[in-house]
């Protein structure tokens, strides 16, 4: 089954977190339209957390336990690191040199900030040294925990969910000062949760048109009135409903309505790994020219345009090549 409605959402997603980060460039003297619009863009990333569960459990749900338990967690384990880590690398490298401090990076601070954002561990500081990384954090330890949870076979999820619920609860009862356990005990873990909920769902369910419209209005309609910040989510539970509500949605048109979506937009699903990674790339370049007055809205568009072109680029010579190559030699 294509799944090119989540794809789009997915290039949706990593385009808000674009705007997010370049909402400065159009924000004026008494009419920050930046803000206005793109103030809750960072929305995007728990987006993707919802994404990621439901993939992991779309694409493991007919995995053969027939074979070597160990084995299958291996070939996940490998798969997942294939998918993440070359890129992450690259660009973790590429952020190491801006203002002469590669260097830093080989001792002291530095190198502890560089040995945990390789180890995709947190520091300290709360952000690697590219700073996007915090995310893939959070990502990285959903893997371990869903490749973990393949000893438990075919009661794998009761694992995941019953671990991340009791693991959110700790960290409401209790303040850790590691930044390792603050990660672990965040609920954003939970946005992984739901995504495996939602697979396993529709797997066994189905939606009916009529159910499935009324919820795509609440959902996609919520959602825009939260990035407009006309709805406050200061809430962590109305925050998880409403963007639950908002991925459904896009489930429901892949499932039920089955619609085809454009070829643009699906192509920024592709894309939207070296999307999300690379644009900080393009703010660097470009924030040495001083644009001013309204011209700075075509000068976003412009970045926009051109961290679209950045990552295309990526993706093909870097994603697609490295991934390809890596399956074959380590046999993935």
């Amino acid at each position: 089954m294509k799944l090119n409605n989540i794809q789009i959402l997915r290039g949706i997603s990593a385009l808000l977190v674009c705007c997010f980060h370049f909402r400065d460039t159009i924000n004026f003297p008494g009419s920050a339209i930046g803000d206005i619009l793109f103030k809750k863009g960072s929305i995007g990333v728990p987006v993707f957390f919802i994404i990621s569960g439901f993939i992991m459990a779309f694409t493991t749900q007919k995995i053969n336990f027939s074979t070597n338990s160990f084995q299958q967690i291996t070939l996940f384990y490998k798969r997942r690191v294939i998918r993440i880590v070359p890129l992450y690398y690259l660009l973790t490298l590429a952020a190491m040199i801006p203002g002469g401090s590669f260097l830093l990076y080989f001792y002291g601070d530095g190198l502890y900030e560089l040995t945990h954002s390789l180890l995709f561990l947190p520091t300290r500081k709360g952000f690697p040294v590219l700073f996007l990384g915090w995310s893939l954090n959070f990502e990285m330890f959903f893997y371990l925990i869903f490749g973990l949870s393949l000893f438990f076979k075919e009661k794998r999820y009761y694992f995941i969910v019953v671990f991340f619920i009791l693991t959110t609860i700790l960290g409401y009862s209790i303040h850790f000062d590691s930044p390792y356990l603050k990660m672990v005990t965040n609920s954003l873990n939970l946005y992984f949760v739901v995504g495996i909920i939602f697979a396993l769902l529709l797997n066994k369910h189905t939606v009916s048109k009529k159910w499935a419209a009324i919820v795509s209005v609440i959902g996609i309609t919520s959602f825009i009135l939260v990035l407009l910040s006309i709805i406050p989510i200061g809430n962590d539970w109305v925050k998880l409903a409403i963007i639950s509500t908002f991925v459904f949605s896009f489930l429901t048109f892949d499932y039920v309505f089955h619609f085809e979506g454009n070829k643009f937009l699906i192509f920024l699903g592709d894309i939207s790994y070296s999307l999300y990674l690379s644009h900080p790339f393009v703010e660097i370049v470009l924030k040495r020219f001083k644009i001013e007055g309204y011209l700075n809205i075509p000068f976003f568009l412009l970045k926009i345009v051109l961290v679209i072109i950045v990552a295309s680029l990526l993706y093909y010579f870097i994603e697609k090549r490295v991934t390809h190559y890596l399956k074959i030699k380590l046999k993935a």
